[in-house]
């Protein structure tokens, strides 16, 4: 009877061990290296980034150019909205802008004509003076008749005239000029207007990711505002896990962490804390720590369970 009970104690230790060492074992092997595990959490698997694309017009989807899960880079073109109007009012646009720089030459031109039309008015007056000067001269001197002094006098006058209408319309011409730049500016941002809403009926993406769903179809009229897309980046993930408030001290920002997913049992996945929240989740009374993760070779998907170990040096 004592041997039965001795071999009873002896079976029930080496179970013990057997079972508690494989544990250990397990653990020590999907954390191998030179860190230890202070606390373990558990969370789930979210894109690093999300976007819900939505059209800023209103119109009929024209063409669309991607299929859900297709990976799309920023700037790719995504859908197209019917465009017709925009395209009119852009050519419109394009041909006012053209008048206007037209106009903006010609009334360059006007100056250039009545400054080189005032300097030879100049020049022909100072002759007409210094002759008129002359003319007056031999009057006084009685070498010359009045009616030549008067008809001299009369040339000099109109010379003046004409010189001032010339000034005159050089001060003109510069008004013109003015006005016509003016206008010119305003073609040129009405003209990037319309291009920028023609660029509307274009819907790129803001992020490069997945395509993870689309609302609309071919053909279907569209509100502005509507969605039309949801893309994920999950080049990149994020964990939100909770930990109990005696745990903080062990926990810091930039601190390393592993974690590890049913979906791949063998495989070990490397992050860190991007921050801490500073308040507490009211529900259950423990705060929120943010990992992020690189995800190599797209592995992981959003909505997976992960198993996080923070880590410190051994």
């Amino acid at each position: 009877m004592y041997n039965y009970k001795k071999l009873h104690k002896i079976y029930f230790s080496f179970l013990f061990v057997w079972l508690f060492g494989g544990i250990f074992t397990l653990w020590g092997s999907e954390l191998e290296g030179s860190y230890k595990t202070p606390i373990s959490l558990t969370g789930l698997i979210e894109p690093s980034e999300t976007l819900q694309v939505q059209s800023s017009i209103g119109g009929r989807v024209e063409a669309i150019n991607v299929k859900v899960n297709q990976s799309v880079v920023e700037d790719q073109l995504l859908l197209t909205i019917e465009n017709t109007s925009q395209k009119r009012q852009l050519e419109l646009s394009r041909i006012q802008l053209k008048i206007n720089e037209n106009n903006v030459k010609v009334s360059e031109n006007s100056i250039k004509v009545n400054e080189n039309s005032i300097k030879d008015m100049e020049t022909n007056l100072k002759d007409i003076k210094r002759r008129l000067d002359d003319e007056e001269t031999l009057f006084e001197q009685g070498s010359s008749t009045r009616s030549q002094l008067e008809a001299l006098q009369l040339q000099y006058d109109r010379a003046v005239l004409s010189l001032d209408k010339t000034k005159l319309g050089y001060e003109n011409a510069i008004l013109t000029l003015k006005n016509a730049i003016l206008t010119l500016e305003r073609s040129k941002h009405d003209f990037d207007l319309s291009e920028d809403a023609l660029e509307d009926t274009r819907v790129k993406a803001k992020i490069g990711g997945i395509i993870a769903a689309k609302s609309i179809e071919e053909g279907e009229m569209i509100s502005p505002g509507s969605p039309v897309f949801h893309i994920i980046d999950i080049s990149q993930v994020k964990i939100v896990i909770q930990a109990e408030q005696h745990d903080l001290p062990m926990i810091k920002r930039g601190q390393s962490v592993v974690f590890v997913t049913p979906s791949y049992r063998d495989k070990q996945f490397s992050g860190y804390i991007e921050r801490v929240d500073w308040i507490a989740d009211p529900e259950t009374g423990r705060f929120p720590l943010h990992v992020k993760a690189n995800n190599p070779g797209l592995m992981l998907r959003a909505g997976m369970s992960a198993k996080v170990y923070l880590l410190s040096k051994k």
